[in-house]
This record gives structure tokens, sequence and C-alpha cells, in this order.
């Protein structure tokens, strides 16, 4: 039986943010350009943000953010445990004045929704590329041999949106003690 998770993350620990003042002096970049907006694509011209603690927990994960729905920032113990697993990233350097942290960019998009058995909702009645223009999910239907092989994935209907992971790399997590992770079940098969 297959699954597809969504990534988010556990309450039980601290999670991260940007450091926009600390970033402005280095950058004139915008707040909106200092976000990440990942989205999939490699990144040209990528400079390490200044990250900051938000200390709601006393501790921190492996994995310590939910700042973007795109982003994964993860201790780089916790890359070389997953990298063999991880498919196509790209391992992005960061700022912490707190640990080892790392941006990934999730690179494999897949078009793989059947829209007929998913529900979702439109933001607009358009058609782009083929596909609806959707807003968000409720329900997600995967098809199942557009994702074999995948175990960190992001959909071509939300690039700056979830990222999904398969058994595989949940069962990875697990065997190597990673925290942080919180894993939402989407699909099954």
């Amino acid at each position: 039986m297959m699954k597809i998770y969504e990534i988010n993350f556990s309450d039980k620990y601290d999670v991260c943010g940007i450091d926009f003042e600390a970033c402005r002096l280095i950058s004139k970049a915008s707040d909106y350009d200092m976000m990440f907006h990942l989205g999939g694509r490699k990144k040209k011209n990528w400079w390490p943000r200044i990250m900051e603690r938000f200390n709601d927990k006393p501790k921190l994960g492996d994995y310590i953010s939910k700042l973007d729905c795109d982003v994964i920032i993860l201790e780089k113990k916790a890359i070389d445990k997953l990298r063999p697993i991880m498919g196509n990233i790209e391992v992005l350097p960061l700022k912490c004045p707190f640990g080892d942290y790392w941006a990934i960019n999730v690179l494999d998009m897949l078009q793989c929704i059947d829209y007929q058995k998913s529900e979702f909702e439109l933001l607009s009645n358009k058609v782009r590329h083929g596909r609806p223009d959707i807003m968000y999910f409720r329900k997600y239907q995967f098809i199942k041999d557009k994702i074999q092989g995948y175990n960190l994935f992001k959909i071509i209907d939300g690039p700056k949106g979830p990222i999904f992971v398969n058994d595989i790399f949940v069962d990875e997590v697990k065997k190597h003690g990673i925290t942080g992770f919180q894993f939402d079940l989407k699909w099954q098969e």
C-alpha cells in the first residue's frame, strides 16, 4: 500500500524564520525578496539568509521551519542521512547562529493529480497549461504511476505550495531519529 504525506512542522519544537533586520544590513533586498519563494526552480544569485529562532519552544528539531510551505530547513547531519533518498534537490546555505541548518529546494515538480477524483477550489475558471487554475485542494487523488519512485516532490499545480513525501521518506526519518517533522496523510492506495 502506497501512502503520500504532506510535510508539516511538529509543534513540539521551536521554529526559525528570516531575521529581516540582520539581512537588511547585508542586502538592499525588500522583505518580500528576502523570503524564500523557491517554487521548484534552481536559485541563481542565492545569498544565505540570516535566520533567527522564534523561541516558542525550548528545543530545536532537525527540521525547523514551516515558514513558507515550499521550504525545508534541515540540520546538516539530517541532510546527510536523508540525501540518498531525497531525489532532485538543491541545498542552499543559511546563516544560523543556533546551528548548522540549510534550506532544501525541492526540484522534482510532478504533474500527477487526477483532477476528476480530486476535490479543489478554483481560483478562476481559466485553464492554464491544460490544467484547472486551482486555489487549494480539499482532497488529493494522485496518479500512482506518476509518483512512483519519487520520495520527495511538489506538484506542478502548487510550485510554492506543500511538499509531499512517501512512506520511504517517512521511514528514513523515523529510522534515523530525525526530529521536527509532522507527516499528514493526504492519500493512500
